[in-house]
């Protein structure tokens, strides 16, 4: 048995769709922060990586605040133990919201989709530095260790044949 959705008055209609559009335009704000974050990992600038992982941060939790705000605002509307979607709300409004929330609803959806592969994509890339990372590492204690080796006169040395490194 399907609960029934009680339709909003005209100021909750205006108050969703302020919502959704603010939620739109984090989203979109979001996606460029991922597009900078994927440049930045490509070119190894670590310091302006941690800037942009704080502002994504605060996009983030800002986006979360929206979605909270919109389930409590369409519950309601639909007193079902599981919130309301927006495709399910839809049909239920005016034809002039119906469009308007359709609009959004759609691209949200594709804004989604968008911020979902960039951030698998990122994820990808970062794994891959890290593995980059561990590879240099072993080669450096391996030139570093201590480990017997052949000289050109084919006796055995303990000396190292790795140079020192420093940060110079």
């Amino acid at each position: 048995m399907m609960t029934p959705i009680v339709s909003p008055s005209p100021a909750e209609t205006k108050q969703l769709i302020a919502i959704l559009e603010e939620m739109f335009l984090f989203q979109q704000q979001l996606l460029l922060i991922l597009q900078e974050e994927k440049s930045l990992i490509i070119d190894g600038k670590t310091d302006h990586l941690v800037s942009c992982v704080g502002k994504k941060e605060g996009v983030l939790n800002r986006i979360a605040q929206l979605e909270a705000e919109r389930i409590q605002m369409m519950s309601p509307i639909s007193p079902a133990s599981s919130p309301l979607t927006l495709k399910a709300l839809i049909p239920h409004l005016p034809l002039a919201d119906q469009e308007k929330l359709e609009t959004l609803r759609s691209g949200l959806e594709v804004l989604t989709t968008s911020i979902a592969e960039l951030n698998e994509m990122n994820g990808i890339l970062i794994e891959r530095v890290l593995g980059q990372i561990s590879d240099l590492f072993s080669l450096l204690r391996h030139m570093t260790s201590g480990e017997k080796t052949y000289q050109a006169t084919g006796e055995i040395s303990l000396v190292s044949s790795g140079r020192s490194i420093s940060k110079g």
